[in-house]
């Protein structure tokens, strides 16, 4: 029974730990109306990413992810996948 409590407790912890994070990610390359969308989908395959939405006009990216599975690191290079580079 300890051992489950522990367990329980250990989870709970970890999970409190996470955080949904919100993030713009500037974006520089894309070309035509097709170029957000490949972005967009490359976010969207990493782990921990909830939602992914490319704002072509705007040049940006807005992520939301957990931060316990996928870092900013793990973003840019989603970025760099589709062709494309994390602007300044």
């Amino acid at each position: 029974m300890k051992n489950v409590l522990f367990a329980v407790a250990l989870f709970a912890s970890s999970a409190a730990l996470a955080e949904v994070k919100s993030e713009d990610i500037k974006v520089s390359g894309w070309h035509c109306e097709k170029c957000p969308g490949k972005t967009e989908a490359k976010m969207k395959a990493v782990n921990g990413v909830e939602s992914a939405k490319a704002d072509r006009a705007k040049g940006v990216v807005t992520v939301k992810y957990d931060d316990s599975k996928a870092k900013h690191a793990d973003l840019e290079k989603a970025v760099a996948d589709s062709g494309f580079s994390v602007g300044k």
